[in-house]
């Protein structure tokens, strides 16, 4: 049975990520402005955000505004002492960020990696740098949670990477992994939809309902497709993988693989083969 306690319990905590989500994507508000964006009332909103500052979530300054009459309305804006940890593991290194929550990147390593990447070994750079990064550019962080970024399928349910085919991975529980190496909260997925979302809260497509999102990197093409503002991940999560779409190319003689996928035809170690032999 649901309670009208516990239905105020849930209002509560919605209002609370309103908040925060709204000073984290849109950045500094006074609390003035996000009486006006949310719709809540003025004591509603200094209620809440007397608590998200006592979770060490926000901060509040005083208004720079001059001029005006009556009392500035205090700024509220991210911690940047509250972290999360970015990871993307590629064929010829692993990227490893920390990223604040108002966005401003901390710590940032990029290991060039000589051999494949293993799950086992993806993990243990990975908590190795973070050893070294909590006695050091992370020391007075507190650190939420490890976000990684895989080139291939990951199962939504789990964070399983089901095939990360130019890693040579099939079936590794990463996520389980990373999570038991650090003892953080660790969500795994796919690189493309991962850069799908970021592009869509932070970058080009902000602003965008419908966006349609392609890379190509070192480990071939991926892509997704956000819907409405909705991330379109398929019933099990990998749906838009574009690089596995077989391309129209009508003419056989085209083709570089008769039956091949667009990964196929093209990709990074194709472009840069190209480009040196026309330089010689």
């Amino acid at each position: 049975m649901v309670t009208a306690g516990s239905r105020g319990d849930g209002m509560r905590r919605a209002n609370l990520a309103l908040v925060l989500r709204t000073v984290h994507r849109e950045g500094p508000r006074s609390r003035a402005a996000l009486t006006e964006t949310t719709g809540l009332n003025r004591s509603t909103i200094a209620d809440l955000v007397g608590e998200l500052q006592r979770a060490g979530l926000v901060t509040e300054r005083a208004s720079e505004a001059l001029g005006r009459v009556g009392r500035p309305s205090p700024i509220v804006e991210p911690d940047p002492r509250v972290v999360a940890v970015a990871v993307n593991p590629e064929v010829d290194a692993l990227d490893i960020g920390a990223v604040a929550l108002d966005g401003t990147i901390v710590a940032r390593e990029r290991l060039a990696q000589s051999a494949l990447l293993t799950p086992k070994r993806t993990t243990a750079l990975v908590a190795a740098t973070l050893a070294d990064w909590r006695s050091g550019a992370l020391a007075a962080s507190r650190i939420t949670g490890v976000g990684v970024a895989v080139p291939g399928p990951v199962r939504a349910s789990d964070g399983l990477v089901r095939e990360a085919p130019h890693l040579e991975w099939l079936d590794a529980p990463l996520s389980d992994m990373v999570t038991d190496a650090t003892a953080l909260p660790t969500h795994v997925g796919n690189d493309a939809a991962h850069g799908a979302l970021a592009e869509y809260l932070f970058g080009a497509a902000r602003g965008a309902h419908d966006v349609v999102y392609l890379n190509g990197g070192a480990s071939g093409i991926g892509g997704a497709v956000i819907i409405g503002g909705v991330l379109l991940g398929g019933a099990g999560g990998y749906a838009g993988e574009f690089g596995q779409n077989r391309p129209g190319i009508v003419d056989p003689a085209d083709r570089r693989a008769l039956d091949g996928v667009l990964e196929d035809e093209v990709s990074r170690a194709l472009l840069l083969e190209g480009r040196g032999s026309r330089r010689r």
